[in-house]
C-alpha cells in the first residue's frame, strides 16, 4: 500500500514548497521548480516507494498531483 501522505510530503520537498500548499488539484507545472530535475525526482520517488516504474514521458503527461496519483495507481494495478 501507498503511504499518500509521506508521497504527498515528498512531492512538496522535490518542489520545495510547504507540503500544506500541495493539492489534489495542485498544478505541477505551476511550481517554479518544475523541471527535469524535478520530473526525474518524482520518477525515482515513485520507484522508491511503489517498486513501479514510471517513464519520463509518463510524467510529463501529469498535469495535478492528483494525476500523479491517479498514474501510481494504473501502474500498481498493472504490475501486480
Amino acid at each position: 500500500m501507498v503511504d499518500l501522505v509521506k508521497m504527498r510530503a515528498s512531492i512538496a520537498e522535490i518542489l520545495l514548497i510547504p507540503v500544506a500548499e500541495l493539492h489534489g488539484e495542485t498544478r505541477l507545472e505551476n511550481s517554479d521548480n518544475w523541471d527535469s530535475m524535478a520530473r526525474i525526482g518524482i520518477v525515482a520517488l515513485v520507484f522508491e516507494q511503489t517498486g513501479v516504474n514510471v517513464s519520463g514521458e509518463e510524467i510529463d503527461g501529469v498535469v495535478t498531483v492528483q494525476d500523479l496519483f491517479d498514474l501510481i495507481d494504473r501502474k500498481i494495478e498493472v504490475a501486480a
